[in-house]
């Protein structure tokens, strides 16, 4: 996501610093785990072993880099 943060001070307690992001940054971020997810769930080599699929590997890897862009 971003490097900004910004103040949040929602509920009852002390406010907190968060990060922020942008719509369209954020939707990357959410596709890209979706098709991680999406992924394990129909690779029959990651219902056995998640690390050894190559596939898995990569999409982990862009999830990993639109989440820290």
């Amino acid at each position: 996501m971003s490097n900004r943060f910004d103040f949040s001070n929602a509920g009852s307690a002390f406010g907190q610093m968060q990060r922020i992001a942008s719509n369209g940054q954020l939707a990357r971020v959410h596709r890209a785990y979706r098709a991680y997810i999406d992924h394990g769930s129909t690779c029959a080599t990651c219902a056995v072993d998640s690390g050894q699929c190559a596939t898995a590997e990569e999409l982990w890897e862009t999830y990993c880099a639109a989440n820290s862009s």
